[in-house]
């Protein structure tokens, strides 16, 4: 579900689980509307800003 939905922010980009989500395209506008989805810390996203890391903290 994540990778899916990062894709789809990120235009179709599929990065990989312990790729630096910045590298890919993200930027802080994004990042705000990934932190309200999952509901958690902006700082802790832009801190850990992969996949894996995403996912623990969202609890996959």
């Amino acid at each position: 579900m994540m990778r899916e939905y990062v894709a789809s922010l990120l235009d179709g980009v599929v990065p990989g689980d312990d790729e630096n989500l910045f590298d890919h395209g993200l930027d802080s506008v994004r990042l705000m509307i990934v932190a309200e989805r999952l509901e958690v810390d902006f700082a802790d996203l832009a801190e850990r800003p992969t996949l894996r890391a995403w996912a623990e903290l969202a609890g996959e």
